[in-house]
């Protein structure tokens, strides 16, 4: 009796295995970028408080990028064409919840200020409707990233230019604004920048669609992935940690 007892409470004990596809939260065609380039450097902004809303974004529960699987395999393609330009890769942005673009949206129609930092010219309740936040958005499919080339061994760029937006992303090559600078200047083919700078948007540009994404041209660092997987699905799963 004790031995019936005994095996039955080991077998209760000791669960089942779960299926191999338990093993990642994320949904099928989905991968973490540092699974597959753990040499891109990140910096997701919108898991904290250093982007224009000064906090994190619904959804964002952890730093990571998470992209489609053909995404990050194009980004691996990237990555080697800048190492060979003499630079590596620093991601700001990946695969975004359709819960934070709803509070993008939602944040940007709440005031009239502006912010120095980020849309200086731009009042916040005008940046939907001048294109600066969208109430789509394509980071949601799963295939967009925002980008910057960046120092190989994470040596500092030197000075940036410091119009016109108040701030800079020194870890990065100069592009004549920063990261999420609302403003005409972020325009990627914008002469109103440093030559310097426009050489830096365009290095990135090329080494960018030979990888086979393709630009937003309202914004220097935005790529969307040509034949991205999931063109017409917007994606609300969080952000986590690996």
């Amino acid at each position: 009796m004790r031995g019936i007892l005994f095996a039955g409470l080991l077998s209760c004990a000791v669960p089942p295995p779960l299926p191999a596809h338990a093993a990642s939260p994320l949904p099928d065609g989905f991968v973490y970028l540092a699974d597959k380039a753990p040499e891109i450097r990140q910096d997701i902004r919108y898991a904290g408080r250093q982007n224009f809303m000064h906090r994190p974004l619904a959804g964002y529960r952890a730093a990571e990028c998470i992209l489609t699987e053909a995404a990050a395999d194009a980004l691996v393609k990237a990555g080697k064409l800048a190492r060979a330009q003499g630079f590596g890769l620093i991601v700001f942005d990946c695969y975004r919840p359709a819960r934070a673009v709803r509070d993008m949206a939602g944040w940007s129609a709440a005031g009239a200020e502006t912010d120095a930092a980020y849309f200086p010219q731009t009042r916040r309740d005008r940046l939907i409707a001048e294109g600066y936040v969208g109430r789509k958005s394509a980071h949601a499919r799963g295939s967009t990233v925002d980008i910057a080339l960046a120092p190989l061994g994470g040596a500092p760029a030197g000075p940036h230019a410091a119009a016109p937006c108040s701030r800079h992303d020194r870890q990065t090559v100069d592009f004549g604004t920063a990261f999420d600078c609302f403003h005409p200047f972020s325009r990627t083919a914008s002469k109103k920048i440093a030559p310097s700078a426009q050489t830096a948007r365009r290095q990135l540009l090329a080494l960018m669609e030979k990888a086979g994404f393709r630009n937003y041209p309202a914004e220097w660092w935005h790529f969307t992935l040509r034949n991205e997987p999931f063109p017409r699905t917007s994606f609300d799963f969080p952000v986590t940690a690996r």
